[in-house]
């Protein structure tokens, strides 16, 4: 398939997809969440524009939760000619280039532009651009570049200034980059028209392109976890978790969801930033306050959410620990069984240098290990096992069992957290005072919320 032919619907992209990609996906992931994803129309010129914070799983999250096939642009020199050139064309990847590549390749991102700009006017598949251009580490929405407002005109002077060419801004969220079994949301937004700006754009076209770039900046700040501030993103981003439950029960949240843990993140963000603005006294005197309360908490080894009830009971822990015995049959077999994806990606993914690529390459490698090693169990199960349903089984057990021992293995940690902490409460002079920092923070907190 050339690139002539990328908006039209793929069988290997199908298959590389439902039957590889997503369950790999699927598994490497607790949750994962897509709200509102019904604005996006196939049958209309449509650009996702997604914040980028995330390497190559951003990517992943859209292709592979979006119920439709989608092309992308990404950055040229993961392009090798032949080969890997071939293989990302045919999963609907083009490449874009920077100046970096070498300023005579920005020639090449015409021709790449052109045929952009062919997959809108198509309305076959949408088409998905990082408007960030790249990606980075700190959860805030940086400045967008110019590239996906010329494919956005370029492709509505088809309509003019009817509607045409719509972009959708998105957000995705993790719980955490790098962890495995950590939970994701993608937050689709409301479209925005390009039409909108065509008349402003005849006239105008780099008041028209600044005009855009700043309501889809905006749109996209609304349905991301955007904290701007230099100063007090390290404090913004722990009260995240810290105050959450706080809010929860003035919001009357009952039950925890993905969305309803981002809505109550954002109101607390914009809370603080108006915090920032107006109140900076008491904001500076938040921080440090969290910063003393960080601090101690890491040197006792604690997390959040163990400081949140005054005590456990240390009987009822370790009654829970007794009914965990049943379950070693199962953390036995999901951990035996499962053992190559145990070892391998965290040892690979510890020589990546950039962490935003962590998690890529534990996935990346969990993938290439789940095609081989589950190749030669069904082989050797097809070989050994009396009946071939019996090796059908075993391999279908394999990923849950994997899953289910991670499961048990979290639960058991979690459990220890627990008993460490309710044993330390009387004698322990640090983790009454954390407890006390905690309360004097939520009562500082309380007069800004």
């Amino acid at each position: 398939m050339g690139r002539e032919n990328i908006d039209k619907w793929s069988l290997f992209h199908f298959v590389l997809k439902n039957l590889w990609a997503k369950p790999v996906h699927s598994l490497y992931y607790n949750k994962i969440k897509l709200r509102n994803a019904s604005v996006i129309k196939t049958k209309e010129s449509v650009i996702i524009a997604p914040n980028h914070q995330n390497a190559l799983m951003d990517p992943l999250a859209v292709v592979i939760k979006l119920p439709f096939q989608t092309a992308f642009l990404a950055r040229a020199d993961v392009f090798r000619k032949g080969f890997i050139e071939n293989l990302l064309t045919k999963m609907k990847i083009m490449p874009v280039y920077r100046i970096r590549d070498g300023i005579s390749s920005l020639n090449k991102n015409e021709e790449i532009f052109e045929y952009s700009a062919k997959i809108l006017e198509n309305k076959r598949i949408p088409l998905c651009l990082f408007p960030e251009g790249n990606h980075g580490k700190d959860r805030r929405l940086r400045p967008l570049v110019k590239g996906i407002f010329r494919i956005a005109f370029k492709a509505q002077a088809k309509f003019g200034n009817k509607p045409g060419v719509k972009i959708v801004p998105t957000g995705i969220d993790y719980t955490h980059y790098q962890k495995f079994q950590q939970d994701l949301f993608i937050n689709v937004g409301t479209p925005i028209e390009v039409a909108d700006y065509w008349d402003m754009y005849v006239e105008n076209e780099a008041l028209a392109t600044n005009a855009l770039r700043d309501k889809l900046a905006e749109e996209m700040s609304k349905v991301m976890i955007d904290i701007q501030s230099e100063e007090y993103y390290d404090t913004i981003m722990g009260l995240r978790y810290f105050y959450r439950p706080v809010m929860y029960k003035k919001l009357g949240v009952k039950k925890d969801s993905l969305a309803k843990r981002f809505d109550t993140d954002k109101m607390l963000i914009d809370k603080l930033n108006k915090a920032i603005e107006e109140k900076p006294e008491a904001m500076e005197g938040i921080k440090k306050e969290y910063v003393k309360y960080a601090r101690l908490r890491d040197k006792l080894n604690l997390r959040d959410w163990v400081l949140r009830k005054e005590k456990y009971s240390i009987i009822g822990n370790l009654l829970l620990i007794l009914t965990l015995v049943p379950t070693l049959p199962f953390w036995l077999y999901g951990y035996l069984a499962n053992w190559p994806h145990y070892i391998f990606p965290p040892k690979f993914a510890k020589k990546v240098k950039d962490p935003q690529f962590v998690s890529t390459a534990k996935w990346g490698v969990g993938m290439v290990i789940q095609a081989i090693y589950y190749l030669i169990i069904l082989m050797l199960g097809l070989i050994f096992l009396p009946a071939w349903w019996m090796a059908l089984v075993l391999l279908v057990s394999l990923p849950f069992a994997g899953k289910l021992a991670y499961r048990i293995r979290v639960w058991f940690v979690k459990i220890k957290a627990k008993l460490r902490y309710s044993s330390r409460l009387k004698n322990n002079a640090e983790l009454l005072q954390l407890k006390e920092i905690r309360n004097s923070l939520i009562e500082m907190l309380e007069t800004i919320v």
